[in-house]
């Protein structure tokens, strides 16, 4: 069988497609066209019937939507599995001009990310957040399937759609723990890292902060921040500039790199704001952290402090409170053995509970449901574990 998986705004490497769902198909026997944006360079992708799309500004990806439509045509799939909320057109025309079964993969809840985006202006948010809520009911209510990859979510198209399945976006411990590509910074100074897109609402300029206030005391610490910039966010412009003493900037590293920068670092810092649309997120780097053995210093939102109470493997911050982080960095540093056995704790954790596999098991259930091929994955069966 033959799936095709689509996207015009994740890159061709993105974390959840390329390292996670797609490994999972070829695992599953299915053969895979990826349809997706890639840099000049990247034409081959062994075992995957690429198909590049160009990397271009968000005011004209547009034309991608259209390349991607005539791609998938011409795939002769079984099946189409699309990521993005502006593919929705794509995905209906798909399924009227194919008749074949079409999944729409949400990952975040994109009716609050409208409200925070700085690039629509501030008095339409409100009315494209209904907009976008309107849209995905309705699509949820043509499309075979829709995959979510947090409960909040399921939960709202739970009773829209037959098959929601709750994908979460946990640990491929396999493709973190083979061998990877060597760090792309070697420091020797103990450093803390923030791993993601770097903008104000994530709280990066929060590490910064809490970073100098913590290198007034400990000149020999470092902070790492690896990530891209989020163009829509100035307070982030030109952040290379503004950097502390020990402080470094990386940019957005292929997955494969991630892993042994992670490891060796003191901790990891995981700080979204406790804005809508991240109170409804498990955030990836939380678990990627764990994997990696470190303990993390986490603000204190709904989804994240259970996991970090539970597995004991990290410190809790207020959203916002500097001082506290910095303390807690400090803790980190002047606690070595402590934080080494919060790394262990994290990691056991992720082993026994936030692995990816169980998880791509629900996703080829959906699929071998939707084609035909074994017995429904029941929308009960993908919310529990």
């Amino acid at each position: 069988m033959r799936a095709c998986v689509l996207t015009t705004v994740h890159i061709y490497n993105d974390n959840r497609i390329f390292f996670k769902q797609i490994p999972t198909l070829l695992q599953g026997g299915y053969q895979v066209t990826y349809i997706a944006p890639c840099p000049p360079e990247v034409s081959y992708l062994k075992g995957i019937d690429l198909i590049p799309l160009p990397q271009i500004p968000r005011s004209r990806r547009p034309l991608n939507w259209g390349r991607a439509l005539g791609a998938a045509l011409q795939s002769r799939t079984d099946i189409f599995h699309f990521h993005d909320p502006e593919l929705i057109g794509v995905g209906l025309l798909l399924k009227l001009l194919t008749r074949r079964p079409v999944v729409y993969d949400i990952h975040e809840n994109y009716p609050e990310v409208m409200l925070s985006r700085l690039w629509i202006p501030a008095g339409f948010r409100p009315t494209v957040a209904k907009g976008m809520n309107l849209l995905e009911w309705l699509a949820a209510r043509i499309f075979d399937g829709v995959v979510v990859a947090n409960e909040p979510t399921y939960g709202r198209f739970q009773r829209a759609n037959r098959r929601p399945v709750l994908v979460r976006n946990f640990v491929d411990l396999h493709s973190f723990d083979e061998a990877q590509e060597s760090a792309p910074l070697k420091l020797e100074a103990p450093y803390f890292i923030y791993s993601g897109l770097l903008s104000r609402d994530r709280g990066a300029l929060d590490c910064l902060a809490a970073f100098e206030r913590l290198s007034g005391e400990r000149k020999d610490a470092g902070l790492v921040l690896v990530g891209r910039l989020d163009d829509a966010d100035p307070s982030v412009t030109n952040l290379s500039h503004r950097l502390p003493r020990g402080a470094h900037l990386l940019p957005e590293q292929p997955f494969r790199r991630l892993p042994p920068l992670l490891k060796g670092a003191r901790a990891g810092m995981v700080t979204l704001y406790p804005t809508p649309n991240y109170l409804e997120i498990l955030p990836t780097k939380l678990l990627e952290y764990m994997a990696a053995s470190i303990p993390v210093i986490a603000y204190n939102l709904p989804l994240v402090r259970p996991i970090v109470e539970e597995a004991s493997c990290g410190l809790l911050v207020e959203p916002g409170d500097i001082e506290q982080m910095a303390k807690a960095m400090a803790h980190i540093l002047n606690h070595p053995t402590e934080a080494q056995e919060m790394g262990r704790r994290g990691r056991e954790a992720v082993v026994e509970r936030y692995s990816w596999e169980r998880e791509g098991k629900k996703l080829i259930g959906l699929y071998q449901d939707l084609l035909g091929q074994g017995a429904p994955n029941p929308a009960g069966e993908a919310k529990d574990g």
